[in-house]
């Protein structure tokens, strides 16, 4: 795999995580959950800053879509 390749395969498993885990909040019973979507939300803004990010579906403000 060269690396435009792994980028889009972890902007897609991101995204993925991220659907499933958007309703999680910070609160006492799931400060992991949050933690993690916290993790991710950074992980696709650093992915989102080269320049084909678009061109993988991160056309979007991250944190509008996926706020913390």
């Amino acid at each position: 795999m060269g690396a435009k390749e792994v980028l889009e395969y972890m902007a897609g498993i991101l995204l993925e995580y991220l659907e499933e885990l958007k309703d999680t909040k910070p609160n006492d019973n799931d400060c992991f959950g949050y933690g993690e979507r916290t993790a991710y939300t950074e992980c696709l803004e650093m992915i989102q800053l080269w320049k084909n990010a678009k061109q993988v579906g991160l056309d979007f403000e991250i944190e509008k879509k996926f706020p913390l």
